[in-house]
C-alpha cells in the first residue's frame, strides 16, 4: 500500500475542505458587514420610510437646552384669599371648588356673569381674551395654549394651555389648565367655556446648569429600535414639554421630555414618552416620593 500516496490524497481533501469552509466563511463575514453598514448608514427618515411610517415636516436634529427643575404646588385658597384682601372682596365667590391642589370653576356662574367662547378656526386669539381676564381666571397670562393636547372634535370637546419655562411648556397635571367646551348648537364653530379644572406651581428653581437635549430625530429614532413605532404607522406629533418625574416632601421635580403621538390603523393614539436628557424611553407613568431628605 501506497501510505505516501494516501497523505497526499488525504492532505488534497482536507485542503479542498478548508477552502471551502473558508469561502463560506469569508461570504458571511462579507454579507454580515454589508448588513451592519447598511443598517448604521441608512438615516432614520430612509428606515422609517421602508416601514411605511408617515409624519408631517422634517425630523429636526436640532439640540435645545434644558433643566432638571423644582416647582412647588400652589395653595388655591390662599390665592383666593390674596386676591380677596388685595383688589376685590367678591373674587371667586361663587362657582369654584377647592380640591387638594387643583381648582374647578364655572366661568359663567361667577359674578361677573362673563361666558367665553372658543373660535375654533382662531383657538389661540379665543384663549387670550379669557386667560387675560383677571376675574375669570388667576395667572392666566402665564398659561400657553397646546395644540396638540387639545381636541375640538368629537362630543367633548377640550383644551390644553400650560405653564412653561424658558419657551419649553409643562406637559403635567400639575401645571395646566383643562377647559371643558360646550358646542354651540349652530355651526359657527364656537365653543363655550362652561368648566374649566386648573393646577398650578410656583418658585420654579434650575436646579443644575442647562444640559444639551436629544434632538427630536434622536427621540423618533429611540423609538424606532425599540420597536416602539409599528409599520404603517404615522407618527402624529413630536413636542417637547417639562413633566414631572418625582416629588420630594413639597417640591416637584421636572425633567425635560419628548412627547410623540404615534397612530396605527384601527387603534386609538399612543403617547410615547422619551427622556430629553437621556434619550431614553419612560415606561412608568408612577410619580415615586421621597419623604425624607
Amino acid at each position: 500500500m501506497d501510505f505516501k500516496r494516501i497523505e497526499w490524497i488525504f492532505f488534497l481533501a482536507f485542503l479542498g475542505l478548508n477552502l471551502f469552509l473558508f469561502g463560506i466563511y469569508q461570504e458571511g463575514v462579507k454579507e454580515e458587514s454589508n448588513v451592519s453598514f447598511s443598517e448604521q448608514t441608512d438615516s432614520i427618515e430612509k428606515r422609517l420610510g421602508k416601514d411605511g411610517i408617515s409624519y408631517k415636516g422634517v425630523l429636526s436634529g436640532g439640540k435645545k437646552e434644558g433643566y432638571y427643575l423644582s416647582g412647588e404646588q400652589t395653595n388655591f385658597y390662599d390665592a383666593i384669599q390674596n386676591e380677596r384682601e388685595t383688589r376685590d372682596r367678591n373674587f371667586f365667590k361663587n362657582g369654584i371648588e377647592l380640591i387638594d391642589n387643583s381648582l374647578t370653576a364655572y366661568p359663567q356662574m361667577n359674578y361677573t356673569q362673563t361666558s367665553y367662547f372658543i373660535d375654533e378656526k382662531n383657538v389661540k386669539k379665543s384663549l387670550e381674551a379669557f386667560l387675560n381676564d383677571k376675574d375669570s381666571v388667576l395667572f392666566g397670562n402665564q398659561y400657553l395654549y397646546l395644540p396638540e393636547f387639545s381636541t375640538l372634535d368629537g362630543e367633548f370637546p377640550e383644551v390644553i394651555v400650560s405653564q412653561s419655562y424658558k419657551n419649553i411648556p409643562f406637559k403635567d397635571d400639575t401645571a395646566q389648565i383643562s377647559l371643558k367646551l360646550e358646542k354651540s348648537d349652530e355651526s359657527d364653530g364656537l365653543h363655550k367655556i362652561y368648566k374649566y379644572t386648573q393646577t398650578h406651581i410656583q418658585g420654579i428653581e434650575e436646579l443644575r446648569d442647562k444640559m444639551d437635549l436629544s434632538s427630536e430625530r434622536d427621540a423618533i429614532e429611540t423609538l424606532y429600535i425599540n420597536n416602539k413605532i409599528p409599520s404603517n404607522a404615522k407618527i402624529t406629533f413630536r413636542e417637547l414639554a417639562y413633566t414631572r418625574i418625582y416629588k420630594i416632601r413639597e417640591k416637584n421635580v421636572y425633567v425635560p421630555v419628548w412627547f410623540v403621538g404615534i397612530k396605527s390603523s384601527g387603534s386609538n393614539l399612543q403617547i410615547e414618552q422619551v427622556n430629553a436628557m437621556s434619550n431614553t424611553i419612560i415606561t412608568n407613568n408612577t410619580v415615586p416620593k421621597v419623604e425624607n431628605q
